[in-house]
């Protein structure tokens, strides 16, 4: 892989994987607009890291506090401080998702053709429209982290996005948006942990990735920062439009 490859695989990784427009589903594509060779795995695993570490830095104080929850769970009302409480619903959710995703993991490779991508955008959509019409202030509860983590397993087909599926689910369910964002990317660090501890012992070292990670993690910290001011301007469902439009060229062509 050259450099002009890895950086715009980068580049892609770096928005699509935050704002809710499905990263895998748009590395497909340029992978065949661009006739680029699919990354290898160590490639993807090195880009998923620049997320992994972004996702710890930004979210840092949450993930301090939901830590603090688990080391004081006996002191903890999860009535007055719920966000305490999320570290048992992060494994309920995270639980529900390894067993989505270990179902679906030998047929991804059939959903990763052009027009499979345009019919989960499609669905992406929809999930993103819906998500305008729900406005509430519930917290999460174990129901809810259930929903969440079945449609995050779900999201591993390309096409079909985690944030947007996820996020919007929460939305949908009535979760204030704060928390509806925050627990959205925070409950996909199991995941992506969980992916790299199964795919570290078939990973090999290439010059090429350090540039890779650096430009992924830049990226990265600006779409999550537009995405996070997105969400509180209410205008999180506007993305369907992307989705919706890009779907249907994919499907017309």
């Amino acid at each position: 892989m050259g450099t002009f490859e890895a950086l715009l695989l980068s580049l892609v990784q770096g928005v699509a994987e935050w704002l809710p427009i499905s990263s895998d589903g748009h590395l497909v594509l340029f992978e065949k607009l661009f006739d680029i060779q699919e990354a290898n795995l160590s490639f993807d695993v090195f880009l998923h890291l620049a997320s992994l570490l972004l996702m710890l830095l930004f979210f840092r104080k949450q993930i301090i506090e939901i830590i603090r929850g688990f080391f004081n769970r006996k002191l903890v009302s999860g009535q007055t401080e719920p966000r305490k409480n999320w570290w048992w619903l992060i494994i309920l959710s995270s639980f529900f998702t390894a067993i989505v995703a270990y179902y679906l993991s030998d047929k991804i490779a059939y959903f990763r053709t052009i027009n499979d991508v345009g019919n989960w955008l499609f669905i992406t959509s929809i999930f993103l429209l819906a998500s305008k019409f729900s406005r509430g202030e519930k917290s999460i509860g174990w129901k809810e982290a259930v929903i969440l983590g079945i449609f995050q397993g779900f999201a591993v087909l390309p096409g079909l996005s985690r944030s947007g599926t996820v996020i919007a689910m929460a939305l949908v369910m009535k979760i204030k948006k704060e928390d509806a964002f925050d627990y959205g990317f925070i409950v996909a660090i199991p995941a992506i942990i969980g992916a790299f501890l199964l795919t570290v012992k078939d990973f090999h070292f290439e010059s090429i990735y350090i540039l890779a990670f650096i430009a992924t993690f830049i990226i990265s910290y600006f779409s999550l920062k537009l995405l996070k001011l997105i969400m509180k301007r209410d205008y999180f469902y506007l993305f369907f439009i992307y989705t919706l439009i890009l779907s249907l060229i994919i499907k017309l062509n």
